[in-house]
């Protein structure tokens, strides 16, 4: 089977872009774009591109789970003039779900990003190491409460700054099926999901269930390279046919490289792992 570490080799061309967003001149940290917009996004891909999931866990960050409680607080979740929305910290009320610790704006301090629910809505809540809080509500899947976890997206080996991590959000669907987005930081410092420039929120499939739809991630040149993914097979048994789709992300911008040249792969128990998973990324994955 092809591994996507030799297609992105194939395709240099598609990814020169992608190397150069994957630096850490896009961090929230870097002194260079603290004060960048975020960038349009490609057309490339529609809306509805999905993807799926498999990997061991990179991140240094720590992850606590704790069992839901109701926040005792008295901090309204309103927003304050030149603020974020969530500034005024975890509304009372909340089902509190799981506690990551890590840097998400890349300051290389800690900082504590917490998922919970409220009124039947899941949420991301940032705190950061400089004292500001932020909050996102995360409308996927059919559950109250969402998964969260640190992914190194914008990895960049030998880099004088480490960049921060990225927030994966996953929401089940039905069995078989899940759905997911990344939130990171605003240029004001503000957590929000990915978005797709002008037509809302980025929200990715994984599925078990043919055809596949996942998201992998290998390391390339010194970069990590994530890949959305679709695998077809036109007759049970036969081959199946396999298309990838670069993505990076200019702050909450969500950004599509063209497709990589379509692969054909033969049938086997491996296929669902790669292409219909989290593979290669620092989420495990969900069904194989």
């Amino acid at each position: 089977m092809v591994s996507f570490s030799k297609r992105v080799a194939l395709s240099v061309l598609a990814l020169s872009a992608v190397v150069a967003s994957c630096s850490d001149s896009e961090s929230i940290g870097s002194d260079t774009t603290a004060n960048s917009v975020e960038a349009t996004t490609s057309s490339s891909v529609a809306a509805d591109t999905t993807i799926s999931v498999a990997a061991t866990t990179t991140s240094d960050a720590v992850a606590t789970t704790v069992a839901p409680v109701t926040v005792a607080s008295t901090a309204p979740p309103t927003t304050v003039a030149g603020g974020c929305e969530g500034s005024g910290g975890i509304a009372p009320g909340a089902a509190i779900g799981t506690v990551l610790h890590g840097d998400i704006d890349g300051d290389l301090a800690d900082d504590t990003v917490t998922e919970y629910s409220l009124d039947g809505m899941p949420h991301v809540h940032a705190f950061l190491a400089t004292g500001s809080h932020s909050d996102a509500e995360v409308p996927i899947g059919f559950a109250e409460h969402v998964e969260i976890s640190f992914e190194d997206f914008d990895y960049a080996l030998g880099a004088p700054t480490k960049p921060p991590v990225a927030v994966l959000a996953v929401g089940p669907t039905k069995a078989g099926t899940a759905q997911f987005t990344f939130l990171t930081l605003t240029t004001q410092y503000c957590i929000r999901p990915w978005h797709i420039d002008g037509a809302g929120m980025f929200v990715g499939r994984i599925s078990a269930e043919g055809p596949y739809e996942g998201l992998s991630c290998e390391i390339a040149a010194g970069n990590r390279y994530y890949a959305l993914n679709t695998a077809e097979q036109a007759v049970p048994g036969g081959d199946w046919t396999v298309t990838q789709t670069v993505i990076n992300h200019n702050f909450t911008t969500v950004l599509f490289d063209p497709p990589l040249p379509t692969i054909t792969v033969p049938d086997g128990p491996d296929v669902q792992a790669m292409y219909g998973d989290f593979s290669g990324c620092d989420h495990p994955g969900m069904f194989s």
